[in-house]
């Protein structure tokens, strides 16, 4: 495997990583939110900002699925497979919002992804065209 391809792999790795630790985080505050402001009392009123209802859940769960994903294509990028090209690249470009280390992750996994290793490694993302055989010449 070229250094490229470790690098990008090593990349959507990383960034799997802090969005599972992102997503714990999110679970941190909404249950430490509730177990300290009550779920029965009057002050459970104030348990309705985002981050601390039931859309900080969803939030969570839909980070980790991103990391998931970020996993799932890594793997993918270790053994060569040619879908994990097209999805490592959409995910490097979603990694790019996420100014400071999203963006530094994301340009490094579109370095590997879109650099002159990676057509060797992942074949043409073009479908090879077979042409009919031709029969020889008659004499």
């Amino acid at each position: 495997m070229p250094d490229s391809i470790k690098t990008t792999r090593i990349a959507f790795v990383v960034a799997a990583g802090l969005a599972f630790a992102t997503a714990a985080l999110l679970l941190f505050i909404f249950f430490s939110g509730a177990a300290l402001i009550g779920w029965g009392t009057e002050r459970s009123s104030l348990l309705g900002s985002a981050l601390l209802g039931a859309a900080g859940i969803f939030l969570a769960a839909g980070i980790a699925v991103f990391g998931i994903a970020g996993l799932v294509i890594a793997s993918g990028i270790a053994k060569g497979r040619p879908w994990a090209r097209i999805a490592g690249i959409v995910i490097a470009i979603l990694l790019l919002l996420g100014f400071p280390v999203g963006t530094i992750l994301g340009i490094i996994a579109l370095m590997g992804l879109l650099g002159r290793d990676a057509q060797d490694w992942f074949g043409s993302l073009r479908p090879v065209r077979r042409m009919p055989p031709v029969p020889p010449p008659a004499v």
